[in-house]
């Protein structure tokens, strides 16, 4: 089976980090995400669970692969182990996992490795040190021809002695020949430590677009950042491709810490990307129009900001609200562009379904939903401003 969408957590088998003091950790986090997955073991055992109804991987030395994941077998015979499965269930030394075909017919044999895959998006360029890469969707180029620049160098002011900030540039551009020869088109900052917070990450992503949720201050705040391309409605579309970012205090010397958010009057760390009706942080590639400029764009909803607008529970039917719509994108306020995929915007904020995923809500039947809290506002010096945000990890999203 093909898996439109994939999601990634820092607690799966091998996962990345966002590291702490050395350049390069985001690019090689994103990389291993997008392209090349992380975690290899080998199988020590693979045959077909009758009583589960599906195949079930056995490694003896453990692992930490998750449920709802999608792994990657190779190496097995009968072939129809091999490839991409979703995790049904997982222990401490076996996975369990769908199979398309059902019973192979016998057990597996041969020299059998699991992983989790990467989601196939296309290395362009990338420096000898891997501190530099430039990715894109491995849709066609002529139809969608914008790619992504990471820039995770010790570039001047990626960090601060006192003020603990480590940024990363991430850029969108067009017309690329290599890694230094290229039509930039926007930049936003993003943060390229985790030194500050407990080290969580959520990567959530389809052939087009992604969104990178981890925690990097000292409130273990979370910002939501998009990469890629929305679904337009305008026919022909080639630059409905957006970019978000945390803001740009690359170089800043006084008025933030993210180490010590309390001692300063303005905290300006995180992101409002859950915030409706708001454009700081984030750049369409180009008007609908298709000519040269980036756009401002914001997002739609029925209330302020996602996770709001309703009790929880709900004091007349007990329930829990989402839309299942998806969320509108406006470009210069008044647009409609397009919608943002694989976004589920809740009406209720419960911090206890932080990093819990449900499957089969009514209304969204087959879907598995990740929930996570992240922040919809930049200045935490005060209060952490946290709201509940849903990610569809099944797809597919368009």
């Amino acid at each position: 089976m093909a898996f439109p969408v994939k999601w990634y957590s820092n607690a799966m088998q091998g996962a990345p980090s966002l590291g702490d003091t050395s350049a390069g950790a985001l690019a090689a986090l994103l990389k291993a995400c997008l392209i090349t997955g992380f975690g290899s073991l080998t199988v020590s055992s693979l045959a077909w669970d009758a009583t589960m109804g599906c195949a079930v991987a056995t490694i003896d030395s453990g692992h930490s692969y998750l449920t709802d994941s999608v792994i990657a077998i190779s190496g097995a015979t009968p072939a129809a182990y091999n490839g991409e499965h979703r995790v049904k269930q997982v222990n401490a030394t076996k996975v369990w996992f769908e199979l398309d075909g059902g019973n192979p017919g016998s057990n597996a044999t041969g020299t059998i490795s699991i992983k989790i895959p990467g989601l196939g998006w296309t290395l362009l360029a990338e420096s000898a040190d891997g501190q530099t890469m430039i990715i894109r969707s491995p849709e066609s180029a002529d139809q969608y021809p914008v790619c992504y620049h990471i820039d995770n160098t010790a570039f001047s002011g990626w960090t601060h002695a006192s003020l603990n900030y480590y940024f990363a540039k991430v850029s969108m551009v067009e017309d690329v020949q290599d890694l230094t020869t290229y039509t930039q088109i926007s930049m936003q900052a993003w943060p390229a430590t985790k030194r500050y917070s407990d080290g969580r990450w959520d990567f959530i992503g389809d052939n087009l677009l992604f969104y990178f949720i981890p925690a990097f201050t000292s409130r273990n705040g979370r910002a939501c950042l998009p990469a890629g391309y929305i679904n337009s409605v305008r026919p022909g579309d080639r630059y409905h491709a957006v970019l978000g970012g945390i803001p740009n205090s690359i170089g800043a010397t006084s008025g933030l810490s993210w180490s010590t958010p309390g001692g300063f009057a303005n905290n300006n760390s995180l992101n409002d990307f859950l915030t409706h009706g708001v454009t700081s942080q984030r750049t369409l590639a180009r008007p609908h129009s298709q000519l040269f400029g980036t756009v401002s764009w914001q997002t739609l909803g029925l209330f302020s900001r996602m996770g709001n607008g309703f009790s929880v529970p709900n004091p007349a039917d007990n329930g829990f609200y989402l839309a299942k719509e998806p969320t509108m994108v406006l470009e210069n306020g008044n647009t409609l562009r397009g919608f943002l995929p694989g976004l589920i915007n809740p009406y209720g904020d419960i911090p206890d379904y932080e990093q819990k995923t449900f499957s089969s809500l009514p209304l969204l039947a087959g879907k598995g939903v990740r929930f996570i809290r992240a922040s919809y506002g930049a200045n935490i010096n005060s209060t952490f401003l946290a709201t509940l945000v849903g990610f569809d990890i099944t797809g597919p999203w368009r």
